[in-house]
């Protein structure tokens, strides 16, 4: 079957499935920061705001679960600029056992126990983008600021009900530009692919490995200059990323971190 005759059945469903009311509750997740405007006007709507946590989350049976999982998946596969729609697939595949094997790999290292305690947030707000450029070129610092120069906010966490289990897919949101720095991978598509098939290989997470079959977007000859099976490999071996306090590295040298954690350039 071509691409084609896969894809024009696929959006027409998808099409027929936003007109339903079910797809408009979906929608006004994503605006979630709208809803402390909306006034309940009856004992639905009462029942219904008790869906949502006091600090934005909110709360998804397995249906709902499933099918944003399916129209994320598909609007991130045929629009991967659109951030929130990759956000939404990561959160809606985020499934709880391999978040909380995450969470048991932060509690086996003491770096890992104290980033739960401590739950620190990384971007240029808490980590002085002033004093990150005054350091050697070298330095995990001064390269972070390199990246993040345009901006690093991430999204907060939307549809991950354990608040624990949110901070844990928090940090790993938070440190992808990490990742980017270890493996000197741009922000291209054909740079963001191994970065995700390394993280599949580090974290396990669903959206890592199937945002890897981007990579047959690819025109040929880009294909021969990524290499996913090494970048998975170099994932599986690496200590996992989201359990190093990477505040306290960043005036260390990029190639001695590279080797601590095991992250073949």
């Amino acid at each position: 079957m071509s691409k084609r005759s896969f894809i024009i059945p696929a959006i027409s469903a998808l099409t027929a499935f936003t007109q339903s009311n079910f797809f408009k509750d979906i929608q006004l997740v994503d605006k979630f920061e709208q809803l402390e405007e909306i006034k309940p006007k009856s004992s639905k709507n009462i029942v219904q705001e008790s869906r949502y946590l006091p600090d934005g989350r909110i709360k998804l049976s397995n249906a709902e679960r499933f099918i944003l999982a399916g129209v994320s998946g598909i609007s991130s596969f045929l629009h991967p600029e659109v951030g929130y729609n990759i956000n939404n697939f990561g959160e809606a595949t985020a499934i709880e056992p391999i978040l909380r094997s995450m969470r048991d790999n932060m509690l086996l290292s003491e770096s890992g126990r104290r980033i739960l305690k401590e739950r620190p947030l990384l971007n240029n707000e808490t980590v002085d983008p002033e004093w990150l450029k005054t350091l050697p070129k070298n330095t995990l610092g001064y390269q972070y600021h390199k990246f993040t120069k345009d901006g690093d906010e991430r999204a907060p966490v939307k549809f991950i009900e354990d608040e624990e289990l949110a901070y844990v897919f928090l940090r790993y949101r938070q440190i992808h530009d990490i990742a980017h720095i270890l493996m000197s991978s741009n922000i291209t598509l054909a740079g963001e692919l191994p970065v995700k098939a390394f993280e599949f290989g580090n974290t396990g997470l669903p959206m890592t490995g199937l945002a890897t079959f981007a990579y047959f977007k690819l025109s040929p000859k880009r294909k021969e200059k990524v290499h996913m099976i090494d970048s998975l490999l170099s994932g599986l071996r690496a200590t996992p990323l989201y359990t190093v306090y990477w505040e306290k590295l960043m005036e260390r040298d990029l190639d001695d971190i590279r080797k601590e954690v095991g992250v073949v350039n």
